[in-house]
């Protein structure tokens, strides 16, 4: 652990220091955080996209991914909830597509767990003539593939934690099925159906059927084995009538188009509230399930799980360069309804690192990962001391704001040449302890760094706010006699004027 002592403070007048450690604690963990923001933003779209009155009107229809954009893929999930000319929130993907927004915009380190798992060669196969899977290509993992995440060994460590009694369910969790072969791919005798299966948001506790309920049995579908049928109140995007409450219905108990729509082959549905049943058998898993009243019961695949706030990096999420990926969408607003999503405390632990490819991200809490953090072209906001683990910090494009100081006092912070003035944003009081600072070609090992108005011993307009940054790697006295060679050209020009006077 580093301090700063007096005569040092003294040859160089700046912000008072801050102790820079790592101590462990246990981390709070924010399950419960994640479960009502689950909750809450499922709700809220549901209702604002259900909501006729609104003028202009939503519009909210279901339409499979395969269906939109160039080459008929699309790159996120077509769902935008600011208001336009033509609509007053918009929706128009499938269920899937709908939980990735979900997931992205209340907990995008979940999405990038689920993203992850298209990356796995059991997903990206010709398992034999006429089904081949390519999930890889897919902008979102579909329902199959995350029922079998859910059901693997690493889910837990990962992030969520299994629910394998459907009757235990809470609002907030998430479930998937999968269906026919997408269920077991190896297995040539399943039938291979349109849909690979569905995935949904709780938002009610389930609740038993009464046997004696009119076609319990879904006109005798329903297997021998199954010791009770359960209803779940979920919101998802779905085409099929769900049994009531739906509040996609309109007055005919069926779903209808809405006036504008974003692509001609999109379907009657959308995004809401419905109840689907569920077959269980003695142990609370899942045999069948039952969408609608119209619909038999299906042998599915299913699995649920309650998002956890600790994420462990490890090789089952990774890419080849050993970090999580994470893409925030575009239409991932911050702030709905008044609520702010986005910004729970997940603690990270783990050898890996993070990647952060587009976006505004919000990392804070405990973190001690060793991986590092590195910013493509996403806006990642730093807003706890802890928030960035223990490894080296690279930042390519993008910003990166912190709110504390929160590089480790071991690591290299390293900034591609050429970025814009202001893109690291040091908003806090006080000075970051870290080893050493790359800048382009040009590595730094001692001195004070920061923007403009921190009072730094180096000024390069990379940098804003009132914070600074020390380096470690040599004592700060040994930066004075070379301090002018010591700089980069960009960081020369933008020397503070003491320095000039005492290196002159």
């Amino acid at each position: 652990m580093l301090f700063f002592v007096a005569s040092c403070a003294s040859a160089q007048p700046g912000p008072t220091t801050i102790e820079h450690g790592r101590p462990r604690r246990a981390a709070a963990d924010s399950s419960e955080q994640l479960s009502e923001g689950m909750v809450r933003f499922s709700t809220s779209v549901a209702q604002a996209l259900n909501d006729d009155g609104r003028r202009p009107p939503p519009s909210n229809s279901y339409s499979h991914q395969r269906l939109l954009g160039p080459r008929k893929r699309l790159g996120e999930p077509h769902v935008h909830l600011e208001s336009t000319d033509e609509h007053s929130a918009l929706a128009s993907t499938d269920c899937s597509g709908w939980l990735s927004f979900v997931l992205n915009t209340v907990s995008p380190l979940h999405e990038a767990v689920l993203q992850s798992q298209r990356q796995w060669e059991e997903h990206n196969r010709a398992y034999s003539e006429g089904f081949a899977l390519r999930e890889i290509r897919r902008p979102w993992s579909r329902a199959f593939v995350v029922a079998q995440y859910l059901r693997s060994n690493h889910a837990k460590a990962t992030g969520f934690e299994p629910v394998p009694n459907f009757e235990d369910l809470q609002p907030g969790d998430i479930g998937a099925y999968a269906m026919g072969r997408y269920a077991k791919p190896t297995d040539e005798t399943r039938p291979t159906p349109r849909d690979t299966g569905h995935v949904f948001v709780v938002v009610g506790r389930p609740t038993v059927i009464d046997p004696t309920t009119k076609d319990y049995d879904g006109r005798g579908t329903l297997q021998e084995e199954a010791v009770k049928v359960i209803a779940v109140t979920v919101v998802d995007s779905s085409s099929t009538v769900h049994f009531d409450p739906d509040s996609r219905k309109n007055e005919e108990g069926r779903y209808s188009l809405p006036k504008f729509r974003p692509h001609h082959r999109a379907s009657a549905g959308g995004v809401g509230t419905g109840t689907i049943w569920f077959a269980l058998n003695a142990e609370g898993h899942v045999l069948q399930r039952r969408v609608g009243p119209h619909q038999r019961y299906r042998p599915v695949l299913a699995r649920a799980a309650r998002l956890r706030g600790h994420i462990s990096l490890d090789e089952t999420i990774l890419d080849d360069g050993g970090s999580l990926v994470v893409r925030v969408f575009d239409h991932s607003l911050p702030e709905f309804d008044g609520v702010s999503y986005g910004d729970a405390p997940i603690h990270l632990t783990g050898e890996g690192g993070l990647r952060l490819a587009s976006g505004r991200l919000v990392l804070k809490g405990h973190n001690d990962f060793s991986g590092g953090v590195t910013v493509e072209s996403a806006d990642l906001i730093v807003a706890s001391p802890t928030a960035l683990g223990v490894g080296n910090v690279v930042v390519r494009g993008g910003s990166m704001t912190l709110q504390e100081p929160g590089i480790a006092d071991t690591a290299t912070l390293t900034i591609a040449e050429g970025l814009p003035d202001g893109s690291l944003r040091l908003d806090f009081e006080g000075r970051n302890v870290l080893r050493a600072l790359q800048i382009g070609d040009t590595m730094h090992r001692c001195g004070t760094w920061g923007g403009p108005e921190s009072g730094a011993m180096f000024v390069d307009p990379v940098f804003s706010g009132p914070g600074v940054l020390e380096l470690a790697a040599k004592p700060l006295a040994a930066c004075a006699p070379a301090s002018e060679e010591s700089l980069g050209r960009r960081s020369k020009r933008r020397a503070s004027s003491e320095l000039h006077a005492s290196s002159g």
